[in-house]
């Protein structure tokens, strides 16, 4: 059953790096898919400490997060940038290296480098969205001008 979260995620990662590449890069519809994907976690009963400790709160009554979508990803660029955004990250390499990584492939190098439990495979999945979408040149840029604004 994870495996088939896995997939569904990798599934959702490609969607999505769809629609930002046909944006422009606009990150606008993964910032609402990470909210989207918090509140549904929690609304399952799902334990989403364990994805992103104290990192959040869900408010289901108003379906919002703090912090909202945005915040969530910039707070996961963070943690992504150097292995993406630096020659010699695993992140990086990968990318460089397998013109057709795949939505499923790039979701489970994540969890495996972030070391979270592969249920955190669906809200991973908006991240390597962006990761595939932006290319590693236009999120790092993106993911440093996120953090500067």
């Amino acid at each position: 059953m994870i495996q088939n979260e896995i997939e569904k995620a990798g599934g959702l990662a490609e969607q999505l790096s769809v629609k930002i590449y046909k944006s422009n890069g606009n990150l606008s519809v993964v910032y609402y898919k990470i909210e989207e994907i918090l509140i549904d976690l929690k609304k399952s009963g799902e334990d989403v400490d364990l994805i992103m400790p104290s990192l959040y709160d869900v408010d289901i009554s108003q379906n919002h997060t703090n912090p909202d979508g945005r915040s969530v990803w910039v707070a996961y660029a963070d943690v992504l940038h150097e292995e993406l955004c630096s020659p010699d990250g695993v992140l990086h390499k990968k990318i460089k290296t397998d013109p057709d990584t795949t939505g499923t492939s790039l979701v489970l190098l994540i969890i495996e480098l972030l070391k979270l439990p592969r249920s955190s495979a669906m809200i991973i999945a908006p991240m390597a969205a962006s990761i595939l979408g932006l290319g590693t040149k236009a999120f790092c840029k993106h993911s440093s001008n996120e953090k500067c604004g």
